[in-house]
């Protein structure tokens, strides 16, 4: 081996040295070294499809699942240990079981068993998947959901703001010009809950016993561009746009973190 060629690559391991454990660190719990731990959970899915496009032939399950899996890639790229409560077109409640012990197993057992899969894995964050759709044909772009009533919300609504703006960036640099609408609390949302004694959603709100068991963890639902628009539905054909929505996923996750990491 060359002189030259040998000092080139003791330069390059003592600048890994110097570098690597910083890295490590600004993606590490405490500075312990050990990875935050990211669920995420692509909405819907088996005998649920969630929202469609007039044709039909984009079907929420399937997209969510899609941007999941590639934001899933791209945080792991990152040094973060993320974990999907799906990764097929199924229930994640499988086999079915009553989860929320009310003595009977329904669609709240599904979503709780969500919850219950992120508490198990000890994540850091939970973030629900979605698309949305709308009665009117022109309402385009991204919003977010967070829960209010949670010893976290503080850290609930920085996530849920942190990934719309991420999502809206990086779409303009795919060159989709595409609004961020903001977040809101689950509270406030125009879709009547499961039960009138519990206003949250119930993949964001706190435990009810009987009835919810809820995450452990800062949380955000985020509805990622509308099914109804034709505008936004073009624009998902193109795979692009869709690396485009699972990178601002991940890059909103990131900044979450490096902002905890900088307190």
């Amino acid at each position: 081996m060359r002189p030259l060629m040998l000092s080139r690559i003791v330069l390059a391991l003592c600048f890994l040295l110097l570098v690597s454990p910083s890295t490590a660190l600004a993606r590490s719990r405490h500075g312990d070294g050990v990875p935050y731990i990211v669920v995420l959970d692509p909405g819907h899915g088996g005998d649920d499809p969630g929202a469609a496009d007039s044709s039909q032939t984009m079907v929420e399950k399937v997209l969510t699942l899609d941007v999941a899996k590639h934001a899933a890639s791209d945080l792991r790229a990152m040094g973060y240990r993320v974990y999907l409560t799906r990764t097929r077109d199924q229930d994640v409640n499988v086999p079915p079981r009553d989860v929320n012990h009310d003595g009977k197993i329904d669609h709240v057992d599904e979503l709780v068993a969500r919850n219950v899969y992120a508490n198990r894995r000890h994540a850091d964050v939970f973030i629900s998947v979605h698309f949305d759709a709308s009665a009117s044909p022109d309402t385009h772009g991204t919003h977010g959901y967070y829960c209010p009533d949670r010893p976290f919300r503080g850290q609930n609504q920085r996530l849920a703001a942190l990934l719309t703006a991420s999502i809206s960036s990086s779409l303009a640099r795919a060159r989709y010009a595409s609004p961020d609408l903001g977040v809101g609390t689950d509270v406030a949302d125009i879709v009547p809950q499961t039960r009138a004694d519990y206003p949250w959603f119930l993949v964001l709100g706190p435990s009810k016993k009987g009835y919810v068991v809820g995450t452990r963890m800062p949380g955000a639902l985020i509805e990622t561009l509308y099914l109804s628009s034709p505008r936004d539905v073009a624009a998902l054909h193109h795979r692009a746009i869709m690396a485009a929505l699972a990178q601002g996923y991940a890059g909103g996750i990131k900044e979450y973190f490096d902002g905890r990491a900088r307190h």
